[in-house]
């Protein structure tokens, strides 16, 4: 468990190392979306690093809660919970992107705009065709 957690905490620092390395190092040499990035990568790489290597570290000290957690995570009621939860937030989302490409039509917004919004709103249509078709025939 311990090299484990030793890993969470070097994938942290490597992203606070990046991040600084784009702010101060790289400055003059990267564009700003390229240092932005970096940043942006970074932050993440930190913010996981630090997440994982800190519930590691409570799981260690916790190993009766954290295996009542894993036998919770894998019940099958739990996964069909979690499935349900993002076939709806995911449904939510689709019409949202239609909704939002009809407000960029109604104000008059950039025609690539909408495009894109619709664009992604056929993606996540022809997704749901593909997937319900693989499921269908593999189970």
């Amino acid at each position: 468990m311990k090299k484990k957690t030793g890993i969470y905490l070097i994938i942290g620092i490597i992203g606070i190392a990046l991040a600084l390395i784009a702010k101060f190092l790289l400055q003059d040499c990267l564009s700003d979306s390229q240092s932005g990035a970096m940043i942006g990568i970074g932050a993440g790489l930190f913010g996981y690093g630090i997440a994982k290597w800190c519930v590691g570290l409570w799981g260690a000290k916790n190993p009766d809660l954290m295996k009542i957690n894993e036998i919770e995570e894998k019940d099958e009621r739990n996964q069909l919970i979690r499935s349900k939860a993002q076939a709806i937030s995911g449904e939510i989302l689709h019409w949202l992107l239609m909704a939002g490409a009809w407000v960029c039509i109604f104000f008059d917004a950039p025609l690539w705009i909408v495009l894109t919004l619709v664009g992604a709103f056929l993606l996540k249509t022809i997704l749901d065709f593909i997937l319900m078709a693989y499921y269908q025939h593999k189970m």
